[in-house]
């Protein structure tokens, strides 16, 4: 744990347990932040650093191949730097409608109440697929953002016009794109616009899961 502000908790068998500077998670444990909380968790074999806003419950990644961390609600920022002597590896983070694939950028998401996700890229490219498999990847390239809605494929991408700092300061736009990915998975209909709606966070804190 490299620093934390409020409240980052550990969900245990026994209850929940309190996490501070120096205190460290393991892979497949879930964790949660409090409100008016953040907390900063980095996997320096893997080159990730993970911003973790107020209000944001997610899983350490264990025994998925390249995945790093599963965000169930909430939202983060995820930066990620060249691997050490220029290896390929997939490194990814998954929500409950979305699947999230980086070789080196730096990214907000949040994840509703509802399962849906909305992606905004500060840097690089996401290559971002549903969790379904009904829709074609899309890539994402900075200064774009994509929703996906739960159960459906990722919608076109569309500008933002935030930049990382505004995402630290809690800062969310409206982001209305073009489709969001058409019929839902068994049924049919055209997609709808979508929306990321605006909330609050982030600070400092961090994390060092894995050891």
């Amino acid at each position: 744990m490299l620093a934390v502000k409020r409240t980052l908790a550990i969900e245990t068998a026994d209850g929940e347990l309190p996490l501070a500077v120096g205190d460290h998670a393991d892979s497949g444990d879930t964790l949660h932040t409090g409100s008016r909380s953040s907390a900063e968790l980095e996997v320096p074999e893997r080159a990730a650093l993970f911003k973790v806003a107020s209000k944001t419950r997610f899983r350490l990644a264990h025994g998925q191949p390249g995945v790093l961390l599963e965000l169930e609600r909430g939202s983060l920022r995820a930066i990620f730097g060249p691997l050490a002597g220029g290896e390929e590896q997939e490194r990814l983070l998954t929500t409950p409608s979305a699947v999230l694939a980086v070789r080196g950028t730096d990214y907000g998401v949040e994840v509703e109440k509802d399962g849906d996700t909305a992606v905004v890229v500060f840097a690089g490219t996401v290559e971002v697929r549903d969790t379904t498999g009904i829709g074609e990847p899309v890539r994402v390239e900075a200064g774009q953002t994509v929703r996906v809605r739960h159960g459906r494929a990722a919608g076109e991408p569309a500008p933002h016009g935030l930049s990382g700092a505004d995402w630290d300061r809690g800062r969310r736009q409206r982001v209305e794109a073009p489709g969001d990915g058409g019929p839902q998975a068994g049924a049919g209909g055209p997609g709808q616009t979508g929306s990321s709606r605006q909330g609050s966070r982030q600070g400092g804190g961090s994390k060092r899961p894995g050891g």
